[in-house]
């Protein structure tokens, strides 16, 4: 991985500070981190059912006002993208696969979310692996900095799983596999505590040298003040408009949805509106 800085509000990395990434905060940028998705499930011949018919790939969840979405561009071309979603009334993504496992969290008293349509179109990445680390880095610091979590949770393709187990180290990595009512495809739980996660990523990789070492790159990142302030400055509540344009007109996911979570979400958006005026 290389060296990364914050620049016009942008955040760079890349040997010539090529790539860059920026919080998706306009109708805009969402619609393109929503159609980067959907093209990047198209080519892999994922069964996208309904999502499928508007070109978007949106669920009621993305428009949650206090998702935040990053977008990953080079040469003008959308990249990479993932979201993060913070657990509310109504439930994670992966409620509707896994709702056992989240229900126990819950009781427990975990503190969740979820990382999310996370996309790299590998036609234009110079390496998935290297752009993948620079988002899960962002989802990190809103999760341990923004969000004060306990836990990320993803319901990943079962054959990544062994990437969140062996590199990521996620403490739970489900045994068994569950089919995607949304793409057809068969996922797997995944849990990362992210209260003991620093000592295991010290145990695992701490003595390691350059970029092996993913205990210097999520702990002892000397960018993490500047990167929380970006976010906080650069993230926006998604606008009534935009609720309009994304749930209705060009999606499914109101209907999805249903009447009761829709009104959720206006709720939550009014709520988050008046918290940032």
């Amino acid at each position: 991985m290389a060296d990364s800085l914050i620049k016009d509000n942008k955040y760079r990395f890349g040997l010539k500070n090529d790539w860059t990434i920026t919080v998706a905060n306009t109708q805009s940028l969402r619609e393109e981190a929503f159609e980067l998705v959907y093209k990047i499930y198209l080519g892999k011949g994922y069964a996208l059912g309904p999502l499928g018919e508007s070109g978007l790939w949106c669920t009621i969840h993305h428009l949650h006002p206090r998702t935040i979405t990053f977008l990953a561009t080079k040469d003008g071309r959308a990249a990479g993208t993932v979201s993060i979603v913070p657990d509310s009334r109504l439930g994670l993504p992966a409620d509707i696969i896994f709702p056992d496992r989240l229900l126990q969290m819950r009781n427990a008293g975990r503190r969740l979310s979820e990382v999310f349509s996370l996309g790299v179109d590998e036609e234009i990445a110079h390496s998935a692996i290297d752009l993948t680390m620079h988002l899960y880095r962002l989802i990190h610091v809103v999760a341990t900095r923004l969000f004060n979590n306990t836990d990320l949770v993803a319901s990943v393709m079962a054959h990544h799983a062994p990437f969140y187990s062996k590199v990521l180290l996620f403490d739970e990595v489900s045994p068994e596999s569950r089919q995607s009512p949304k793409t057809g495809e068969q996922v797997v739980f995944t849990r990362i505590n992210l209260d003991t996660m620093e000592e295991r990523y010290a145990r695992r990789y701490g003595r390691m040298k350059g970029n092996r070492n993913l205990h210097r790159w999520f702990f002892e990142n000397e960018e993490e003040k500047s990167l929380v302030d970006w976010i906080k400055r650069s993230r926006r509540p998604i606008s009534a408009d935009e609720l309009k344009y994304f749930g209705k007109a060009k999606s499914r996911a109101f209907v999805d949805a249903g009447p009761d979570d829709v009104a959720t979400l206006m709720k939550y958006r009014k709520e988050e509106a008046a918290r940032k005026s």
